[in-house]
This record gives C-alpha cells, sequence and structure tokens, in this order.
C-alpha cells in the first residue's frame, strides 16, 4: 500500500516538473520565434574576447560580465565580488580547460538545478497550503516568473534557489518534527547555510533573517498573551530553545561560509573582507536613499519588486494588531476599500508608487465626504485560527526578513533599483510567503488573481528571453 502511494506521488511530481518545464520551454520557443538569436545564444558559449571588444555589451547586459566572471573563477580562483561555490561545482564536475567549456559547465549547472528545484518547491508549497490546486498554481507561477531566466544562463540563482528551497524545507521539518533526530537534522540545515553562504553574497540576509524572526515572534507572543516575561519564557521554554537553536545554527554557519571564502581573500589579497569591499565599484556605499519611492524611471518589474513585499508587510501588520486586540477568536473576515473604476486601477498599478498615493487620497476623499459609502470588500479567511498561527511562524518571518532585507540594503547603499526586482523574483523566499498568506484564504477569492499574475508572468518571460537574444539588460 504504501508503495503504491510512493509511486502515485512520485509520478505526480514528475508530471508536475514535465507541466513546469513544458511551459517555460514553451516562453523560450516562444521568444525564439519573436528574436531568433536567443536560441544561437543560449545553446553557444560567449567567448570572452568577444566581451571584452564589446564595449556597447558591457555597458547594456550585465549577463556578459557575470559569466565572464563566473567562468574565469572555474578556470582559476580569484577573489572579487563574485562568489566561488558555482564555480568551484563546474570545475569539479567538469574539469573544463579554456573559458568557453567553463561557460557551458556554468548553464549546465544552472539548468540542472532550475529542473532539480521543481519538485522540491511544489512539495514545499504542499506542505504550507495542504492544497494541491493552489500549490500547483503558485509552482507555475514561480517557474513562469519573468526573472526565472537568471536560472538557466549561468548565474548563481539556479543552485541558490536550489538550495533555498531545501533549506526552508528543513526548517520546517525541524518546526513540524521537533522529536525526530535533531543532531542530524541540524547538520543538514548547517551544510546547506555554509554553501548558500559560499555561493552568494547573503550573509548579511541570512542573519538578519534569522535573528529577527526569532524577536518578531516573541514579541508577538508577548503583546498576545500579556504574560510576563518569565511566564512566557516558562511556558514556550523548549519552543524558544528550538528556534534559538535554529538561528543561531543559520547565523554561525552563515559567517563560517564566508570565513571560508574569506580567508583565501586574505592569502590572495591580504583583505578579508574583498568580496564586501568590491562591490564599492557597482556604485554602492553607505547612505540613505529614499528617492527610490518616488522614482518613476524604473521598469515595471523592479517597481513591483519594491512594493509587493511592503504592501504584504502592512498587511500583516494590520492582520497582527486586529488579532491582538479582537475578543473574537472566529474573525473570519477582512474588508478592504475597493474604488470604482477598476480599468484605471488596473493601468495605474503598472506605476505602484502613483497607485499607493491614489488609493491612499481616494479613500481619505471617501471616507471624510460622508455622503459617499466606502465601497467595502470582504476577503474571507478560510481558517482563522490557522491565520492567527502565521503570525508566529517562522519560517513565514524568516522569508519575508529575507525579502525586506535587499529592500534595506537598496534603500541604504544605492541610489536607484538595483537589480531588486532579480533578488525577489528569482528565488524562492517571496513565494513562500505568498504561499502562506494565500492558504489563510477561501480558493474563490484568490484562483482569479494568481491566473492572471501567471498570464502576466509568461508574458513577461517571453520578454525576457527576447531581451536576452538582444543583448539587453535583463534586470
Amino acid at each position: 500500500m504504501q508503495a503504491i502511494k510512493f509511486n502515485k506521488r512520485l509520478l505526480s511530481y514528475i508530471l508536475i516538473t514535465s507541466q513546469n518545464c513544458g511551459l517555460f520551454v514553451c516562453c523560450f520557443l516562444i521568444a525564439t520565434l519573436i528574436e531568433p538569436k536567443v536560441f544561437t545564444k543560449f545553446f553557444s558559449a560567449i567567448s570572452l574576447q568577444t566581451v571584452e571588444n564589446s564595449p556597447d555589451i558591457l555597458d547594456k547586459a550585465g549577463y556578459y560580465y557575470d559569466v565572464a566572471a563566473y567562468a574565469n573563477m572555474v578556470i582559476k580562483d580569484q577573489c572579487h565580488a563574485f562568489y566561488p561555490m558555482l564555480s568551484w561545482l563546474v570545475r569539479y564536475l567538469f574539469n573544463p580547460q579554456i573559458f568557453e567549456q567553463a561557460v557551458i559547465g556554468l548553464k549546465v549547472i544552472s539548468c540542472i538545478c532550475f529542473i532539480a528545484g521543481i519538485p522540491l518547491i511544489f512539495k514545499l508549497f504542499l506542505s504550507i497550503s495542504q492544497n494541491s490546486k493552489l500549490a500547483y498554481f503558485l509552482t507555475l507561477l514561480y517557474t513562469a516568473s519573468p526573472m526565472a531566466i537568471f536560472r538557466v544562463i549561468g548565474y548563481t540563482e539556479g543552485i541558490f534557489a536550489l538550495l533555498s528551497v531545501v533549506l526552508l524545507l528543513i526548517i520546517n521539518s525541524i518546526l513540524d518534527n521537533p522529536k525526530t533526530n535533531q543532531y542530524v537534522i541540524y547538520s543538514f540545515a548547517f551544510l546547506t547555510v555554509v554553501v548558500m553562504s559560499l555561493t552568494r553574497p547573503v550573509s548579511l540576509q541570512l542573519i538578519f533573517a534569522a535573528c529577527t524572526s526569532l524577536i518578531t515572534i516573541i514579541l508577538i507572543e508577548k503583546a498576545k498573551t500579556k504574560l510576563s516575561w518569565q511566564e512566557l519564557l516558562q511556558n514556550n521554554q523548549y519552543r524558544y530553545q528550538n528556534l534559538s537553536f535554529l538561528s543561531l545554527t543559520i547565523t554561525i554557519a552563515t559567517i563560517i561560509g564566508y570565513s571560508f571564502y574569506g580567508y583565501l581573500c586574505l592569502q590572495s589579497r591580504g583583505d578579508f573582507f574583498a568580496p564586501f569591499n568590491d562591490q564599492k565599484l557597482w556604485g554602492k556605499a553607505i547612505g540613505f536613499y529614499p528617492k527610490i519611492f518616488l522614482s518613476l524611471e524604473y521598469p515595471l518589474f523592479e517597481q513591483m519588486s519594491l512594493y509587493f513585499p511592503l504592501i504584504l508587510i502592512l498587511g500583516v501588520i494590520i492582520c497582527l494588531y486586529s488579532f491582538i486586540n479582537s475578543e473574537n477568536i472566529n474573525f473570519h473576515q477582512i474588508k478592504i476599500f475597493v474604488p470604482p473604476l477598476p480599468l484605471f486601477w488596473c493601468l495605474i498599478s503598472l506605476y505602484p508608487s502613483i497607485l499607493i498615493l491614489v488609493y491612499i487620497s481616494t479613500y481619505l476623499i471617501y471616507f471624510i465626504n460622508k455622503r459617499n459609502k466606502l465601497n467595502l470588500f470582504s476577503i474571507n479567511l478560510a481558517n482563522s485560527s490557522k491565520a492567527q498561527k502565521l503570525l508566529t511562524n517562522y519560517t513565514f518571518w524568516f522569508c519575508l526578513y529575507f525579502v525586506l532585507s535587499h529592500i534595506l540594503i537598496n534603500l541604504l547603499t544605492v541610489d536607484k533599483l538595483y537589480s531588486l526586482a532579480r533578488f525577489t523574483f528569482s528565488l524562492p523566499f517571496f513565494f513562500v510567503v505568498l504561499a502562506y498568506i494565500l492558504r489563510n484564504f477561501k480558493a474563490k477569492d484568490i484562483d482569479y488573481i494568481l491566473k492572471w499574475f501567471l498570464l502576466v508572468g509568461t508574458i513577461a518571460l517571453i520578454e525576457q528571453w527576447v531581451r536576452y537574444g538582444q543583448n539587453l539588460w535583463l534586470g
């Protein structure tokens, strides 16, 4: 009986992986009909000489510069802003001797990680939502994200996204089954984070997400229970110890992971923090740059990557306030203001900064004007108690803070939106947050929205492939 269930589950994962890969490939093929150079560019190695002799390409397409950097690291160890794990993996698996072979190896590893990540992300979405339909749509949305192109073209997004999903599955396993062999599973978490820290510059993001998640959960439960600190810690002693050890594991693994690379940099360049210092070459400098919220010059998905997480965190704060102050434990609805003229709102949503300002202004006008009643739309919660548990879920906060950390880094280091869409939509963390939020709403309220997002995502993915073939900036 168990063998039959296993075979059915395996078959469903294979089918889902095939369908998602098919959707991604269809977007690629449609783009090749529009721009035939897409096909030849993806299936050929870009020579270093071509890159160096084409200043226009270097200016417009970071793709060439990044792939050139990783390919050079495959041939010979180097220390700079790029991290070495992907290059090491290509070197030891394929042993390339020349630059072009290294480029091909980078793409092969990226594509393998992309495919391997699909059944794992579906498993993660399914464990979160307990709804196969929602998990299926979210997997499609993740696979057909316009920034999914970075997972297959030789960047670190492919392997890092796979490692991220593995880490989140491990974290959920630790939290859901606290009586399992903790030593083994924490060891897996530790090794995964070490490899992640050697793959991309995410040390600050991982440490920030791990520490703030723990603090947030404790503060929320303190506000909700109204207990003294001593009573709160006594009542949740085992749980807090588990969460603290998990956060400590991630923090220590992150530091150790970077230390390997920092030591190599110290040996070769005499600077343990050379990768951080090299990021200054990209125009990064410590400061405060709030003007990124006001500029309209950035592409649609760059703006979405800035405003969508902020809108999500605002919604979570509102729900948190409602749950903490509500005496009704059977709170099943959240009401939002829906202005008239839906087509108008769809059009200005192309610029979220304008959308937010106009929305707030319209709300205030309707609220002040007593002659008009507010048009409130009720969103039904499928399970109020589950929604309240979400607010003390470690994985949820970890993913949300990881996404927000990129926004904070952008806000404090760069005076423009700097590849923020790539950091948000090419990795699984934003989509996992979405899964946790959407599981609390009834299917009829979200199916239509997810289908529209999927349509927009696939069209944008096709456009990304066309831009790839035309040597334009991707994000």
